[in-house]
């Protein structure tokens, strides 16, 4: 098995962040850390991955069930994205 087979059966399994997540993310300006997202638990981690955040109200929920969760979690909220110049 390859390194590219080995991610992405971690990325199924929810151990790293999907492209999909990160792609949210990005969207919704937040920053979200490797360690962060394996705190969370599968539940949380497959309902990120479900949840939609394509118009702008959808982008609006999904910042704020990101930054929900992880105060649950983490007890901190998460790090905003840094603007690209």
């Amino acid at each position: 098995m390859g390194q590219g087979e080995t991610d992405r059966s971690a990325e199924e399994r929810l151990d790293l962040v999907p492209r999909g997540v990160r792609d949210k993310l990005d969207r919704a300006g937040i920053k979200l850390h490797l360690k962060e997202w394996q705190a969370l638990s599968l539940a949380e981690r497959q309902r990120l991955c479900e949840l939609p955040c394509n118009t702008d109200p959808d982008v609006a929920r999904y910042a704020q069930e990101v930054r929900d969760v992880l105060m649950r979690y983490t007890g901190r909220p998460p790090e905003a994205l840094k603007p690209k110049t």
